[in-house]
């Protein structure tokens, strides 16, 4: 058995979260990988919040939830 790395970027938060929403990507986080390498602000700022998770489940998913909605609604405009 190998070790299992999983290399999270903005884009790929913002297409997770789009395409399948909130839970998603928290689900992304947390199962199936032995360590998180991320790349890009988006990326380090869920890493964190996913901390929250922890004590206040509702607490973090909203605050997840926003900053990838903010993020995403940039990017849109952006292109």
């Amino acid at each position: 058995m190998g070790f299992h790395k999983r290399y999270v970027t903005d884009d790929s938060i913002i297409s997770i979260y789009r395409n399948n929403g909130c839970q998603a990507v928290i689900d992304w986080y947390t199962s199936g990988a032995d360590a998180i390498i991320t790349s890009g602000k988006l990326a380090r700022e869920v890493n964190d919040l996913m901390k929250i998770l922890v004590h206040d489940e509702e607490k973090g998913r909203n605050r997840i939830s926003e900053v990838i909605a903010s993020a995403s609604n940039q990017k849109a405009h952006e292109s």
